[in-house]
């Protein structure tokens, strides 16, 4: 991949960055892409009736494992190309442009297809092995400790909306995140990253000095994060361990989730590690919620 370093992004000394995290919701409110159509295209065999009732009670992001008896690796190979393609409705594509507007530092979505950066440029374009003249890298560590998952991301409106996709990208399948052995993957880069982020910033804030963006992870931890239409399910172990994270290394910093519909465990879990669950603002329908928090994020912001 010969996309260009970055050497532009960084925090500002004495500064927070306010920092959008999205999640599929709004996909789903138009419609479109939802989870389970993902899950059953990865499927490579039939189920039982029992098998079918009893997956139900398994993690979302565990399902996979065993709709694809464990080829998961190949099975999102498969549909990478198919992933790349997809191109949200118009009137969705509206709402992410304004939400793109909103004042913020960066964007990092959970979402391995760029219905967002779509929205941003109409001649966005990202295949498996082709080069994005839209992608950067933020940090090259030479490929030594196999991290370019984390330091890889998108930009926009001459570089000052960094887009990172959390967990992986379509174009790239080695890097989507499924299955337990996927997200112990990612957890393991992430835990060593974060001690030495921990000590980068500590060393700039006794200089008084900006901290430059290696990764999404820095926007996480040491960012306002405003996060819209995630999913929190319990088995997202990353997410839970970086909330965790930053509450015990980074407590000024706000994570704030706004989710009508959160489970009741989650919420309390949530709260435990510092986030502030926002629950109100939905009336039954999600495209009218979305927009009305379009517009709160506005004042909040």
């Amino acid at each position: 991949m010969s996309d260009s370093y970055n050497d532009i992004l960084h925090i500002p000394y004495d500064s927070i960055p306010k920092v959008l995290m999205l999640g599929n919701g709004i996909n789903r409110a138009y419609n479109f892409a939802s989870w389970d159509d993902l899950i059953q295209s990865i499927r490579t065999h039939e189920l039982s009736e029992d098998e079918t009732a009893c997956i139900k009670n398994i993690p979302y992001p565990m399902q996979p494992v065993i709709l694809t008896d464990d080829h998961l690796g190949t099975r999102m190979r498969d549909i990478s190309g198919a992933l790349s393609s997809l191109r949200a409705p118009t009137e969705e594509e509206t709402l992410l442009r304004q939400y793109a507007a909103l004042p913020v530092d960066a964007v990092l979505t959970a979402n391995y297809s760029y219905e967002f950066e779509k929205a941003l440029a109409d001649d966005f374009k990202c295949f498996p092995g082709r080069r994005c003249k839209y992608r950067k890298i933020a940090y090259a560590d030479g490929g030594k400790y196999n991290t370019e998952q984390l330091h890889t991301f998108y930009s926009f409106n001459d570089a000052k909306l960094p887009v990172w996709h959390i967990h992986g990208e379509a174009c790239r399948p080695d890097t989507m995140v499924l299955g337990h052995y996927y997200y112990g993957k990612l957890l393991a880069k992430m835990q060593q990253y974060v001690s030495k982020l921990i000590a980068r910033e500590k060393a700039c804030v006794s200089k008084q000095q900006p901290i430059g963006i290696h990764s999404w992870i820095d926007y996480f931890l040491l960012g306002e994060v405003h996060i819209v239409g995630l999913g929190v399910a319990l088995s997202e172990m990353d997410l839970w361990w970086l909330v965790n994270c930053k509450k015990r290394h980074f407590p000024d910093r706000k994570t704030i989730l706004y989710k009508p519909d959160i489970r009741p465990e989650e919420k309390l879990l949530a709260e435990a590690y510092g986030v502030n669950v926002v629950q109100d603002g939905y009336d039954g329908n999600y495209q009218t919620y979305y927009q009305l928090l379009l517009e709160k994020l506005r004042e909040t912001l």
